[in-house]
């Protein structure tokens, strides 16, 4: 696999890297801009040889993620899924994903910004189960259950986007997930 280094200004470098060509004979070429010394362009380049030859790059137009749930929706959730599970998803991702996570483009998720979205979680409280209720909500925040579904769907979706290779690494697997409480039963007691 070829690379080339191209000086584009003071202490910027241009990383050129041919991976061969597709199937319909157009080439394949990874370009990436580094900053520092030409040895330091020398070192980044055997990096990033050797990143492109294991499958680490990806290129391509980036999504945003709710341009990724549209994709994940029709493509995964309503062939995959059970209907009653595709529902439940689909009112998650309404809820509270699309309105924290909706303009985040899906490679630029990091693990911080999930942590942080899980912290608004717990301060976030619980829709009124009634009908006609208007949106207005209880002042009972949400368990630690609920927390630990969004985590649990966010980082499925995530992982399948590493699978389709959309995105590198799935960051929703750097975070630890939240803990979910259990209740306390009520038993009988002796008397």
């Amino acid at each position: 696999m070829a690379g080339s280094i191209e000086k584009r200004g003071k202490n910027s470098y241009r990383l050129t890297v041919s991976e061969g060509f597709d199937l319909n004979g157009n080439p394949m070429i990874h370009r990436k801009t580094v900053h520092g010394t030409k040895k330091d362009a020398e070192v980044e380049l055997a990096k990033f040889v050797t990143e492109v030859q294991n499958g680490l790059v990806v290129d391509g137009k980036s999504l945003r993620f709710s341009e990724f749930t549209e994709i994940w929706k029709r493509d995964y959730g309503s062939k995959e899924l059970a209907p009653t599970t595709y529902k439940r998803y689909c009112r998650m991702l309404e809820t509270r994903l699309l309105p924290y996570f909706g303009h985040f483009y899906i490679n630029k998720i990091r693990p911080t910004d999930i942590m942080k979205f899980y912290d608004l979680l717990e301060k976030d409280t619980q829709l009124v189960r009634k009908s006609g209720n208007n949106g207005e909500k209880t002042k009972k925040p949400l368990s630690g259950k609920t927390i630990l579904e969004h985590h649990r769907l966010l980082r499925a979706m995530l992982h399948k986007a590493v699978y389709w290779q959309l995105i590198v690494a799935n960051p929703a697997e750097r975070v630890q997930a939240p803990k979910a409480r259990k209740p306390k039963r009520r038993s009988y007691d002796d008397e």
